[in-house]
């Protein structure tokens, strides 16, 4: 693809924008709630003090969830003033 094609790409809809977010929203809450699980396994399989990083991964996705969580709510919230306008 050159770049004059890349340039006149049509943008993509907001609708698809929506998907991604709400997609990627899901995506950090399961892999947050799997790595929970995980890490609790590997806790009582290991003890606290080998495996305790473990539980870092599962904070990491529970603030990547919030991240998306708020950003989609930020932008709903900025489309609705708009629409308003």
């Amino acid at each position: 693809m050159t770049a004059f094609q890349l340039m006149n790409r049509t943008p993509k809809k907001p609708n698809d924008m929506k998907k991604y977010h709400l997609i990627m929203e899901k995506f950090w809450l399961i892999a947050a709630i799997l790595s929970f699980v995980y890490a609790v396994y590997m806790i009582g399989k290991f003890g606290l003090i080998e495996s305790g990083i473990y539980l870092v991964m599962p904070f990491i996705a529970v603030a990547l969830y919030y991240l998306r969580y708020y950003t989609r709510k930020r932008i709903e919230k900025e489309e609705e003033q708009n629409r308003n306008k």
